[in-house]
């Protein structure tokens, strides 16, 4: 027998860099692509294991190689992540109330 979900209950995840759990909706996604590069998961449907990071400028601008590494459970290349393309493009969708 299979468990029923209540209504209205999101799972949660963990920020890889401040470690504070979130529903899954709240955070972002970074995935892995198939050439072994790291990018934004807009609509978090990307089959794979993910990376979540909270939308807080404080956590993208810290957000490293190393936390990356250690969500995905391998090691990367020096090109597969470019911070500033990544940043900019999570930074695109946030509002931060301004």
């Amino acid at each position: 027998m299979g468990r029923k979900r209540k209504r209205g209950r999101q799972p949660q995840r963990t920020c890889v860099v401040c470690r504070s759990k979130r529903d899954k909706g709240e955070l972002l996604r970074f995935v892995l692509d198939g050439t072994e590069r790291v990018y934004l998961d807009k609509r978090q449907h990307h089959r794979g294991r993910g990376a979540y990071v909270c939308p807080r400028p404080e956590c993208l601008t810290r957000l490293k190689q190393i936390h990356l590494k250690r969500a995905f459970r391998r090691a990367l290349s020096e090109d597969a992540w470019n911070p500033g393309n990544a940043m900019a493009e999570a930074l695109e969708g946030c509002n931060f109330g301004l």
